[in-house]
């Protein structure tokens, strides 16, 4: 009887875990945090690798509007870099106008390491006056050694209606983007504009990315 003790089976010989064959690729079987005051009643579940593996950025700053396109952030060679976003994108849609590769790079921005999902944003914004203010986290694909034009993608738009410039506003999304797929190598940034020219807008949100490997 020993010998058949589990510990003494070879691989072949070994069950998978339970609910291996339904669950589907990239998860980890964990357990979930039940009802009992023990903290041990929770049942089984897998769970994405994307909900475990994660790394938070952050993406801040600020603009002084002017009342109808986006503006992105200053050259790093700026004294405001890298929060003044002051640099003129030329249209007030995400897509509908370019970005020089050699402006995008020096404005910064956060470069993705590994591919990987955005699972949520949440942060902040303030505008004075009462009028709309817009945050866009957008994207762009650099590739190596080509200096084409490069179109931003927009990853997730918040548009909130100022209540003064002490009242901060919440920007939140947990799972509807525009785009959340991102690769090694993209650029994330942040795009700013304003429905009245003047108008100072600060953002400070936290973007969180979910990988599989």
């Amino acid at each position: 009887m020993a010998a058949n003790e589990h510990k003494n089976l070879t691989d072949v010989n070994r069950h998978n875990p339970k609910g291996l064959e339904t669950a589907v690729n990239d998860s980890i079987l964990t357990k979930n945090i039940g009802s009992g005051e023990g903290l041990s009643d929770g049942n089984l579940q897998w769970i994405s690798k994307k909900a475990i593996k994660i790394g938070v950025i952050e993406l801040k700053g600020y603009t002084t509007g002017n009342g109808s396109t986006y503006e992105y952030a200053q050259s790093q060679t700026d004294s405001q870099a890298p929060f003044e976003h002051n640099a003129d994108y030329g249209s007030g849609t995400v897509g509908g106008a370019t970005l020089g590769v050699s402006d995008i790079f020096r404005a910064g921005g956060f470069i993705v390491q590994s591919d990987c999902d955005v699972m949520k944003v949440k942060g902040w914004m303030t505008c004075n006056g009462t009028d709309d203010a817009t945050l866009a986290i957008c994207k762009v694909t650099p590739i190596e050694d080509d200096a084409t034009a490069l179109t931003p993608t927009l990853i997730k738009e918040f548009t909130i209606t100022a209540s003064g410039n002490s009242n901060m506003i919440g920007v939140e999304e947990l799972s509807t983007f525009d785009d959340k797929d991102l690769l090694a190598g993209d650029i994330v940034f942040a795009m700013v504009k304003t429905e009245i020219t003047g108008k100072t807008v600060y953002f400070n949100t936290t973007m969180e990315l979910g990988y599989n490997n």
